[in-house]
């Protein structure tokens, strides 16, 4: 894989009750931009750590594209205030200073006589400054390419 530039983007969550929230600064590689998901997101809890508010629980929504190329994933954001085990069958990672895990599975999607097969990356992490488990759990029909340059860039993501 060819070494990428990365641009960094800040992702905060705004609840009307619990104000405004950290979930992590997610880096991606150039040229790859970050879009709001059809849902919005949901911060059901969060607390300071480190004089900052951060997201403790909630679920967030995105797309992620390269536009030139035609790439597009939908990246559903999971966060908890425990520890969670790896999936079997994961392989472990490192993601900043913390140890991770990333995992594959493919779906088949569509219509029962236009069926297609769609692939999921999930990334997670126990962050211990924050105390918080993090997932990033990527889909769509990107070529494995495009996969590989958004892991690239999770990998380098701050998460604190």
């Amino acid at each position: 894989m060819p070494p990428h530039e990365f641009v960094p983007h800040d992702i905060l969550l705004t609840n009307l009750v619990l104000g405004e929230a950290r979930l992590f600064r997610l880096m991606l590689p150039e040229k790859w931009e970050i879009a709001r998901g059809l849902a919005p997101p949901d911060m059901q809890a969060r607390h300071m750590r480190g004089g900052a508010p951060w997201v403790a629980s909630g679920r967030a929504w995105y797309v992620v594209y390269h536009s030139e190329k035609g790439w597009a994933l939908e990246l559903e954001v999971r966060v908890t205030a425990h520890e969670k085990k790896p999936p079997a069958g994961s392989q472990p990672i490192e993601i900043g200073l913390h140890t991770g895990y990333v995992a594959w599975r493919k779906r088949r999607r569509g219509l029962p006589w236009k069926r297609h097969d769609v692939y999921f990356m999930t990334i997670g992490w126990y962050c211990p400054q924050t105390e918080r488990h993090i997932e990033l759990e990527f889909s769509g029909w990107c070529p494995q390419e495009g996969f590989d340059a958004i892991r690239a860039g999770v990998l380098r993501t701050i998460c604190h």
